[in-house]
């Protein structure tokens, strides 16, 4: 009888220790957008430690397009570089430590070396700016999200393995 309690107990000891595991290892990453005033999700969709997304708009002074670069490092959004056609009001005009300026081909150009992390990303939606998600090759604009005028908070967000299962 004594043998048995202890592999009962042996084997919930092993269940438990599995149930742990799982919850800490198995962590699924999602950029999250939500809306900034409501807090409705406007987007979950999975993005990796180490993968990039991109958000593109028409600058709303200079009116001529420009794409933030954002990697996922160390659990956080990271600007990392921009690219864009022309100097003017609202653009970058020199570079700092570290930062390095490439004449783009195609032209334009592009600003590496950012390394920013952007805690608390967010890109008002606008009426004109055609902001819009690039996230390999998806393309979303955000106003197929939520209406112009509205504030998208950006979030990457790592679940353990319940929080996934309720969450769909």
């Amino acid at each position: 009888m004594r043998r048995k309690c202890f592999i009962v107990a042996g084997a919930a000891i092993i269940a438990l220790a599995t149930v742990a595991l799982f919850s800490v290892s198995i962590r699924p990453s999602f950029l999250v957008l939500t809306n900034d005033h409501s807090g409705e999700t406007l987007l979950r969709t999975r993005l990796n430690e180490g993968e990039t997304f991109t958000v593109s708009f028409i600058h709303s002074v200079n009116i001529s397009p420009v794409s933030d670069i954002f990697q996922i490092q160390d659990g956080q959004i990271v600007l990392t570089a921009s690219e864009f056609e022309t100097f003017g009001a609202g653009m970058t005009t020199a570079l700092e430590p570290g930062q390095t300026l490439i004449r783009l081909p195609e032209g334009g150009m592009r600003i590496d070396g950012f390394d920013r992390v952007m805690s608390g990303l967010r890109y008002m939606i606008g009426h004109t700016t055609e902001h819009t998600l690039h996230i390999g090759s998806r393309q979303i604009p955000l106003t197929t999200l939520d209406a112009p005028g509205q504030p998208v908070l950006f979030e990457f967000i790592r679940l353990n393995i319940w929080q996934k299962f309720i969450n769909n």
